[in-house]
């Protein structure tokens, strides 16, 4: 295992006056989440916000809602890849798992799987099949940054009453053509993770504009308990620890630590939902600045590697990333620095998506990215219908592209604390790695 210089996959800096202002928050109690909350609500302009643990916590409080108004409709359609919080989220809330395959050029949802899931009625049927009676809601996800077509599905879901969930739990700040992910649904959720957007340990959020099921949500909010004081001392213990270990200098020591299991990806139906607590609302005081300065990194980053993964003719023989933004090659767009405005259509990404077609040369990548602390790592350990507690409702079900992506989709570095050199040296090591594949693959004479 790797000591020195090791970049995470993923990271939203904490820094140590979000941490002061954290503890300060504590006194406020109350003061402290309402103007957070008012703040988020002026942002996303929508008429509800509310604040919770995690972002499969809110995803939970959204499906019990949903469920408390439709109690006949037990199932939600989710992508067959995608993260183990969302079907861990479904199965905490009492509901079932319903898969659709992805698209893998956009990973989105596959539109003529999703259309053929939803069809109300074969011709010869007088009303709506009992499947479609028991499918309460599909959420379209936007997976790393990547933009989900939310309003195609809006008007499929539309004509068969059901309700979009928008996951833009990867999203926060993110626009589509001046609109903010995360308020094309019926109702979203985003997350406060380490890792994401913006960060306050953990935390999640809920927006909606529909009163009904704000309604719902509040009901289900007053059942939910707030962080005890341990919780809290946790919460301020782990703020520290990110302070500390997040940075590039010292993340191979937790990396080091494997009961930590850094970077895993679990499939757990058995998490605590709690009330946002007014540390978290603290840590998120300033907010808005922090939110604009990484998503300018980040856009940067993303442009400045797309960029280089458009030119070498063996990388795009092996590899294609999800950018659909024209890449430049203008002389003064090369001459970038890293604190200049950006000029671009590129996603801010929060790990940027590369799929490599070669398994092997996938495999080799990662494992010189750990030698080499590159932060290049696989996304999800496997499909949704391989997850071993849930396999069993899924027999004879196929979904081929969600299977394959777990062994081809590799995502990359682009966070605020990837720097230059760290590109630089990220970038000739891909090059050499797929030079050298290339050269043991050639075709023998």
């Amino acid at each position: 295992m790797r000591i020195g210089r090791t970049i995470p996959p993923a990271a939203s800096p904490i820094y140590l006056r979000d941490i002061i202002n954290g503890l300060k928050g504590l006194g406020k109690r109350t003061r402290e989440i309402e103007l957070l909350r008012s703040g988020l609500k002026a942002y996303f302009n929508v008429e509800h916000c509310y604040l919770v643990s995690s972002g499969k916590a809110a995803l939970t409080i959204i499906l019990e809602a949903l469920h408390d108004l439709y109690p006949e409709r037990d199932e939600v359609l989710i992508p067959a890849f995608t993260c183990y919080s969302v079907p861990s989220a479904v199965v905490r809330a009492g509901l079932k798992v319903k898969l659709c395959d992805i698209d893998h050029r956009s990973l989105d949802f596959d539109h003529l799987q999703l259309e053929k899931i939803l069809q109300d009625t074969q011709a010869s049927q007088p009303r709506p099949t009992p499947k479609i009676d028991r499918l309460l809601a599909v959420l379209p996800t936007h997976l790393f940054g990547l933009s989900a077509d939310v309003a195609r599905i809006r008007n499929l879901a539309a004509s068969r009453d059901l309700h979009v969930v928008e996951d833009a739990a990867q999203v926060f700040g993110t626009d589509d053509n001046g609109r903010k992910l995360g308020t094309f649904g019926d109702v979203s959720f985003l997350s406060l993770g380490r890792g994401k957007a913006i960060s306050a340990v953990e935390g999640g959020i809920i927006l909606t504009n529909r009163d009904d099921l704000a309604r719902r949500i509040e009901n289900r909010l007053s059942q939910v308990p707030p962080y005890r004081s341990l919780d809290v001392a946790k919460l301020v213990f782990k703020a520290i620890a990110l302070l500390i270990f997040q940075f590039p200098r010292l993340f191979w020591f937790p990396m080091l630590l494997p009961f930590l299991r850094i970077g895993d990806t679990f499939y757990e139906p058995n998490f605590e939902v709690r009330r946002f607590s007014s540390f978290q609302a603290g840590l998120l005081k300033n907010w808005r600045e922090k939110l604009s300065a990484f998503k300018k990194k980040r856009a940067f980053n993303s442009k400045r590697l797309a960029r280089y993964l458009d030119r070498p003719p063996l990388i795009k023989r092996y590899m294609a990333d999800y950018t659909a933004a024209e890449k430049s090659s203008d002389a003064a767009d090369l001459k970038m620095n890293d604190n200049e405005s950006l000029r671009t259509e590129i996603n801010p990404f929060v790990r940027f998506p590369v799929r490599i077609f070669d398994q092997e040369l996938c495999e080799t990548l990662v494992e010189e990215s750990r030698r080499n602390g590159l932060g290049i790592s696989f996304t999800y350990p496997d499909s949704i219908n391989n997850i071993a507690d849930l396999k069993g409702q899924f027999d004879h079900q196929a979904y081929a592209n969600a299977e394959k992506l777990p062994r081809q989709l590799l995502t990359f570095p682009v966070h605020p604390l990837v720097t230059r050199k760290d590109f630089d040296k990220l970038t000739v090591t891909l090059g050499k790695i797929v030079e050298k594949h290339a050269r043991a693959h050639a075709p023998r004479i």
